[in-house]
């Protein structure tokens, strides 16, 4: 799995042509399909930001925060808390769940883009800036795969397919 770490680190994660030969790839989000331009720009909650300065947002944003932390807190678990976070292009081992935590807790708030990898599961996730949250598991997990689309599915969050 190491191998797996440098590989996504310096490697293009916009090239998903590439990334589907290995991986199925969807996202989470509170969204039933990809937003347009003119509803991303008028849709009343997408970030972090947008819920800052109103409380009914905050406390919306906070709901649905915690939908994502649960998938986040299980990905934690099952991968027996082996996770790497790349920010900036640096890997960093998470070191605590409270450090994982943190970190988790800073990307859902917008501070960076974060890509977590989970080496035992064959997943990582990329996270961050809005309530769409992109997962690349491993084409040989199809059982992680439903694994987490149950959850997804349980918080009441959305998947979409990228085909």
């Amino acid at each position: 799995m190491r191998n797996l770490k440098y590989k996504l680190i310096n490697s293009d994660l916009s090239n998903l042509n590439l990334l589907k030969k290995n991986y199925y790839i969807f996202c989470i989000t509170i969204f039933d399909h990809f937003l347009t331009e003119n509803e991303y720009i008028n849709a009343d909650l997408v970030s972090y930001f947008d819920a800052k300065k109103n409380v009914r947002k905050k406390m919306l944003f906070n709901k649905i925060e915690n939908k994502f932390i649960s998938i986040y807190i299980y990905l934690f678990k099952v991968s027996k808390g082996n996770v790497i976070a790349v920010i900036d292009n640096k890997a960093i081992k998470i070191k605590s769940f409270n450090n994982y935590m943190y970190l988790l807790d800073n990307v859902l708030k917008e501070k960076s883009l974060y890509t977590f990898i989970y080496p035992l599961l064959g997943c990582f996730t990329t996270t961050g800036y809005d309530l769409t949250h992109q997962f690349f598991v491993k084409k040989n997990k199809f059982i992680m795969k439903k694994q987490i689309e149950i959850l997804a599915n349980k918080t009441k969050l959305n998947i979409i397919n990228i085909r």
